[in-house]
Parts: C-alpha cells; sequence; structure tokens
C-alpha cells in the first residue's frame, strides 16, 4: 500500500512539474501593430484613441522616423551589394585554389615517377654494388668499406625521395640526380677495377721475371763455377804429366 502511494506522489509530482515548466503565448496585437510602425513604417498604432491623446507627437512621427530609418538600411543595402561580389569573389578564388591544393595533394601523395625511374635506378645501382665486390683481394677493406658506405647513400637517397612531400615532377628530377650520379660512380668504380687488376698483374709479371732473372743468374754462377772447376782439374793434371 505505501508502495502504491509512493509511486502515485512520484507521478503527480511529475506531472505538475510538466505543467510548470509549460511556456504560453499571448498575441498583442497593439504591440505588434507598433512594431511594425518602428520597423517599416507600415500600418497603425492602435488604439489610435489612445495614441492621439497621450503620444499625439509620437502618433504623428513615428513613421516619418521610420522612413528615415528604411532609407538608411537602403543606403546600407545598396553599399552591401559590392561586398557581396567581392566576397563572391573571394569564395570563387578559394574555392579554385582549394581544387589546385586538392589536386598537389594527390600529386605530391602518389609517387608515379617512381614507376617509371623506379626498375633502371635499382638495376644501376644493384650492378654498382656487384662491382665493389671485385675489388675483394685488389685492394684494402677501408676502400672497399668506402665505396659500400656510398652505396648505401644512395639507398638513403632514394628513401628519402620517395617519402618526400613533392610534386612528381620535381621528384623525377631527384630521382634522374641520384641516377647520373650512381651511373658516374659506377664508371669511376670500374676504372678503379681495371686499374687494380691490372697493377695485380704487372705485379705479378715483375715478380715472375724477377724470379726468372734469379734463376738465370745462378744457372750462370753453377755454369761458371763448373767450368772453373774443371779448368782447375785440367791443369792439375798436366802438370802431374810434365813431372812424371
Amino acid at each position: 500500500m505505501r508502495k502504491t502511494i509512493f509511486t502515485v506522489s512520484i507521478l503527480l509530482f511529475s506531472m505538475s512539474g510538466a505543467n510548470a515548466q509549460t511556456m504560453t503565448y499571448n498575441h498583442d496585437a497593439s504591440k505588434q501593430a507598433q512594431i511594425e510602425v518602428m520597423e517599416v513604417g507600415a500600418g497603425s498604432l492602435t488604439p489610435e484613441l489612445y495614441y492621439k491623446v497621450t503620444h499625439h507627437n509620437y502618433w504623428e512621427g513615428a513613421k516619418a522616423t521610420t522612413s528615415v530609418k528604411n532609407t538608411l538600411r537602403l543606403a546600407a543595402n545598396a553599399a552591401s551589394i559590392p561586398q557581396v561580389e567581392y566576397a563572391d569573389s573571394i569564395q570563387a578564388d578559394l574555392e579554385g585554389r582549394a581544387k589546385i591544393e586538392t589536386a598537389n595533394i594527390a600529386d605530391r601523395q602518389i609517387d608515379l615517377a617512381w614507376v617509371s625511374e623506379g626498375n633502371k635506378i635499382e638495376n644501376r645501382l644493384l650492378g654498382f654494388k656487384n662491382n665493389i665486390n671485385a675489388l675483394s683481394g685488389k685492394t684494402g677493406s677501408d676502400e672497399i668499406t668506402a665505396w659500400r658506405e656510398l652505396g648505401q647513400m644512395y639507398d638513403f637517397a632514394i628513401k628519402v625521395t620517395r617519402n618526400a612531400y613533392m610534386p612528381n615532377s620535381e621528384r623525377q628530377k631527384q630521382y634522374m640526380a641520384i641516377y647520373d650520379e650512381i651511373v658516374k660512380s659506377n664508371d669511376n668504380l670500374l676504372l678503379r677495377v681495371r686499374y687494380l687488376t691490372a697493377k695485380n698483374q704487372a705485379d705479378h709479371l715483375i715478380q715472375s721475371m724477377s724470379r726468372f732473372r734469379h734463376r738465370v743468374s745462378e744457372n750462370a754462377t753453377a755454369g761458371y763455377n763448373r767450368w772453373r772447376d774443371a779448368s782447375l782439374q785440367g791443369s792439375s793434371g798436366n802438370n802431374t804429366n810434365n813431372n812424371n
């Protein structure tokens, strides 16, 4: 029972609160007429007798004052027309610029230059790295390390260019510059490999000639010693015969 009474009390309280918040509107024709006269100069003040008796001057000049207000409104409207046209021009320029920037963003985010240049650059760089291996056994480890670091520098340059925010026309220029540098370095590397190869061959030839000359000298010395020994033996035999 108590629970039922409590529930009914809550419902009654909620209904009374809802009624307390209800908005009401009571139309006042005289206030509306006064606002129309004040703002647009139309209509008439009501009740007319009241305004004639108690506010006669206002009743006579209200519309005149509103006429001035309307004149100012028309002047302001006429003055705002060029501003509207100027604003429309600015909006059109901004919209056009936005379209251009949208195209620029798409051009910078999609790397079309790598599609046309990437395979050529990668093949040339791979050939350069393979040619570095030809230096093994021909030069010191410091020089080989320097050439390999140069290859790593090209890898980094390619990575930075691919991740850069730039138009494809500029990106392609950077790719071509990297490609030209790789070609130039590869040509210098091949010249260095050929030089070291020729140098090593010349060194081997000189060593071989040196060993050959050493053998010739040894053979000549041995032949001279044999001739000298034979001469000494012959002289000893002749002296023995003479004594007999």
